[in-house]
């Protein structure tokens, strides 16, 4: 599913216009009609409630004035408040109010000279609420009587619907413009936005549903759009159900370097994570004297002991054995639990120039790496990082704030200046590929906020790499299968009490769900 910018959806409605020849009083009307069903299934007795439209001047009002019209018209009280004078309405906005006006739609005019309270009672006393005032094309801060009809808004009790966007929200990134609606539920018009996505923008949207007003598809590929939202309809596209010869040789044999005294349970995690998405063979790079812990903890993956510095991680001596045991294999994990030891950072180092399989880099390799970032180039294969909000800080010399508040940005531009993929963990995680491809993972719950669960993800994105999927494709399944898996075991049921390893035990069911979509051989 494709997610747009402000700017892209203005230029996208502006060519169904004028290329297609589909005319804009058509667009509302699909939209109207598609968000009005929406708005019926979530609020079943929204008919029965006194509704009111709140509306501003510009063409997000014109889809209130048509959803005032189709609800006054299935015998719903609908009334509808203008925070501007009707002649400010231009085009298909003013269409739609001079049919509800005909109607006989109750319409009041704000008067911003008058009372508030008195007018304000007009909105109060409603069952439900439609935010049509501001749209996807505000750019400056919301002030005046915007403002504070949106922070009584907040107060209310009642189901708030926002039409496309909620009001004050900035369509692009998700921040509030000085003040936003919080909705209960949004109703998009033909694409999502940046901004129903991005913390903290998916938190006013609330639940989320695209009307398709009629933009046809190949105008939208023509645009040459490269970010998506990950759901299982795009991920199950590059998932091919396995050949039924298929043997453990041919799945692929991924190599792991995790693990540290006290850390045993994140190279468990990882291989875990490999194998359950999949791979054929896996193998474990451990410290010697953490040999026979893991052999315990450990079934179907393999260890190989290697020399260890004196606090028990992994050692620079194990350079050309590792290196030597990496030949021919298809893909190569390393970070959680290995430790900060200086030998082991010049390990990292090393294994970054000299590896020739594809890697996922994670936790203290990204750390290691943090004082020396322009290493990233000097690597002789693909590379994936996966950093939560404080290894990314890190690795740009900057603050959790500065990441959190530009995720997209920063994943892209990291991306592109490194040449690597860069998975940005976190609520809605970023996937960023060098060649502009960017997608943000629809699946996970907040109950993944627990140690383990980012070793897991790294061991999955490793397994799809093992099996040849292109390491942009193999972190987008990695991230939205862990999300998933999550959600089945979980989502809906508690924010608490998932475990890393229980999401290991749904991997399967997901990934045959997306088998299925993709059609069984």
């Amino acid at each position: 599913m494709l997610v747009l910018t402000a700017s892209e959806m203005a230029r996208m409605d502006r060519r169904t216009i004028e290329e297609i020849g589909i005319p804009g009083i058509v667009l509302m009307e699909n939209a109207a009609r598609g968000a009005a069903a929406f708005f019926i299934e979530v609020v079943p007795d929204l008919l029965t409630r006194r509704i009111a439209v709140v509306a501003g001047s510009g063409n997000n009002a014109g889809d209130g004035f048509a959803l005032a019209r189709i609800f006054h018209g299935k015998g719903a009280s609908v009334s509808v408040v203008c925070l501007r004078p009707p002649a400010r309405l231009q085009g298909d906005a003013l269409t739609n109010f001079q049919i509800i006006e005909k109607m006989g739609v109750p319409i009041h005019v704000w008067d911003d000279a008058a009372d508030f309270d008195a007018q304000w009672q007009w909105i109060r006393e409603s069952g439900a609420v439609i935010d049509a005032m501001l749209g996807t094309g505000l750019k400056s801060e919301v002030q005046g009587i915007y403002r504070r009809v949106i922070e009584n808004l907040n107060a209310l009790t009642v189901p708030i619907l926002a039409v496309d966007l909620p009001s004050g929200l900035d369509a692009s990134n998700g921040k509030p413009l000085g003040a936003a609606v919080r909705s209960s539920v949004t109703a998009t018009f033909g694409f999502l936005k940046i901004g129903h996505l991005l913390e903290p923008g998916s938190e006013y949207a609330g639940r989320i549903e695209v009307v398709d007003i009629g933009i046809p598809p190949a105008l939208a590929a023509s645009e040459g759009i490269n970010r998506r939202l990950l759901d299982e309809e795009s991920v199950s596209a590059w998932l091919e159900p396995r050949s039924c010869f298929a043997h453990k040789g041919s799945a692929g044999h991924v190599a792991v370097l995790s693990g540290s005294l006290g850390k045993t349970g994140a190279a468990t995690l990882i291989c875990g994570g490999a194998a359950r998405v999949g791979a054929g063979l896996v193998t474990l790079f451990v410290p010697e004297s953490l040999n026979a812990i893991l052999e315990v903890k450990l079934t179907e993956a393999m260890t190989l002991p290697i020399p260890e510095t004196v606090d028990r991680s992994p050692a620079h001596g194990a350079l050309e054995e590792i290196l030597d045991f990496l030949e021919g294999k298809q893909a190569f994990a390393m970070g959680p639990g290995i430790s900060l030891h200086p030998e082991t950072k010049a390990l990292v180092k090393d294994l970054l120039r000299k590896v020739r399989c594809p890697m996922v880099l994670d936790a203290d390799a990204l750390t290691a790496l943090s004082d020396e970032p322009d290493l990233l180039r000097a690597a002789s294969a693909p590379l994936i990082l996966t950093p939560h909000p404080g290894e990314m800080a890190r690795l740009v010399h900057g603050s959790v704030r500065l990441v959190q508040d530009n995720r997209v940005e920063m994943a892209s531009e990291f991306s592109r200046k490194y040449g690597v993929i860069l998975l940005l963990k976190g609520h809605r995680t970023i996937i960023a590929a060098p060649d502009g491809r960017l997608a943000i993972n629809g699946a996970g719950n907040p109950a993944m906020a627990t140690g383990g669960m980012g070793d897991t993800l790294t061991g999955m994105i490793a397994g799809f790499l093992g099996q040849g999927i292109e390491p942009f494709r193999a972190a987008c399944l990695g991230a939205y299968v862990h999300g998933a898996a999550a959600d089945r075991r979980i989502g809906g049921v508690s924010t608490r009490g998932l475990l890393a390893s229980d999401v290991l035990e749904e991997i399967p069911a997901v990934i045959g769900r997306l088998e299925t979509l993709k059609g069984r051989p």
